[in-house]
């Protein structure tokens, strides 16, 4: 995968569910099977603007090299793993609605992604 296209797509996703977070919490929520109280729907806006602030930095960063961008591409694959090791505890342990488990997919295509976009880049995972 070229770096520079999985830094797009990482861009689009993050924006498309940062927005909806931001101004739709009560229904993405809901599209999760939780619950939308206040402090819900507050939580889900504050993981929507980082989302949004995700998005700017890959979209602003799809042109960069070297060191710069292995370390954004190890972060992007950082959050995509630990979303599943955490939802994937949650989905198992009851904290999280089965309805949710789909979003483990999108975690899991976007961590190829960026793992198939830092080995292009020669990077690497671990050392």
């Amino acid at each position: 995968m070229n770096p520079k296209t999985a830094l797009i797509i990482g861009a689009v996703v993050a924006a498309i569910f940062g927005l909806l977070l931001v101004f739709a919490p009560g229904p993405m929520l809901k599209g999760f099977g939780l619950q939308a109280p206040d402090a819900a729907v507050t939580l889900a806006r504050d993981v929507g603007v980082t989302l949004l602030g995700l998005a700017v930095l890959n979209w602003l960063a799809r042109e960069a090299t070297g060191t710069a961008l292995r370390g954004i591409l190890i972060g992007n694959l950082v959050v995509q793993v630990l979303e599943i090791v955490v939802n994937g505890y949650e989905i198992a342990t009851g904290q999280l609605p089965s309805k949710a488990a789909p979003g483990l997919i999108i975690h899991a295509v976007l961590g190829a992604i960026f793992l198939l976009a830092l080995r292009r880049a020669g990077g690497r995972v671990a050392t």
